[in-house]
């Protein structure tokens, strides 16, 4: 269904403006900058969201096409599915799609990470086009995709906790507060549930120098170097930015559906009273040819 596109375009915009600072935060924090409270005041020096803002091209330039195939797979898994309404379905369906965004998802978040690392004289773009144009020129197309196996590895099971998540809580209420809270909740439990994947792909994908084999190598020098909690270090500003994000997403969805379907309302209603008035003429037509 176009809907199902449509409400994951607008859905995601309204989640990416909402958390991009602490997203930025996070890689700040994931990338060994300091804490989260050395990173936020980095940050906002200069009293500015400006440099919290950076790279956020990137994730809104693709995430029409990063959304679309999101909710449009997912929607279109579970109704192909035999049972589209149960909590197995809905957690296929979302494997399903975090599957196929992620190869939409994988160089968009690198061209995002790169901006949000940059520093002056790096000679990284801040424009989203500027920069994958740049990344290509230095490295390739397979500098692009640098991260896609492990973008799936984060990605699958992610989407299958997020779907599931939120239709077990709002069964029976689709409230706009209910809404904006199970997608929060659902957002963050994806998150947190496979944060250490994330925090290889945000080291891996940043890293411009060839520092990293690949993201195995990544996990294991990352370990080897700082121990096991910098596998954990950013999660708090993840689970809050995931929250927010994902809350304004969901509703900004459930939100587009109403729209959609009052205006599919008053379209069945208008075509309705126009083929009642249309049939009302004729039969008055009728009536007096039979007069005569």
């Amino acid at each position: 269904m176009a809907l199902d596109f449509i409400a994951g375009c607008i859905g995601g915009c309204a989640g990416i403006i909402a958390g991009h600072p602490l997203d930025t935060l996070k890689v700040h924090v994931q990338s060994g900058r300091g804490s989260a409270l050395q990173c936020a005041k980095s940050l906002l020096k200069g009293g500015t969201l400006s440099t919290a803002y950076r790279g956020v091209g990137a994730p809104l330039g693709g995430i029409a096409a990063v959304n679309a195939i999101v909710f449009g797979a997912y929607g279109n898994t579970r109704r192909a599915l035999p049972n589209p309404d149960s909590l197995l379905t809905h957690t296929t369906a979302g494997a399903a799609a975090g599957m196929l965004q992620a190869f939409a998802c994988a160089p968009v978040e690198l061209v995002k990470t790169r901006q949000q690392l940059a520093k002056a004289g790096d000679g990284m773009p801040t424009g989203a086009w500027s920069g994958a144009r740049h990344i290509y020129r230095t490295g390739g197309i397979r500098a692009l995709f640098r991260g896609q196996g492990v973008t799936i590895a984060r990605d699958c099971p992610a989407f299958a906790i997020y779907f599931t998540t939120y239709e077990a809580m709002t069964r029976g209420d689709q409230s706009a507060v209910k809404v904006f809270i199970a997608g929060g909740l659902a957002g963050a439990l994806s998150w947190v549930s496979l944060y250490p994947i994330d925090v290889v792909k945000s080291r891996y994908q940043g890293d411009a120098v060839g520092r990293y084999a690949g993201a195995w190598d990544c996990f294991v020098q990352s370990v080897r170097t700082e121990g096991w909690q910098c596998m954990r270090r950013g999660m708090v500003p993840v689970a809050l930015r995931a929250f927010i994000s994902n809350g304004a997403c969901f509703t900004a969805v459930a939100w587009t559906e109403r729209v959609w379907q009052g205006i599919a309302d008053e379209t069945s209603v208008n075509s309705f009273a126009q083929s009642a008035i249309s049939e009302a003429v004729c039969q008055e037509n009728n009536d007096r040819q039979f007069d005569a």
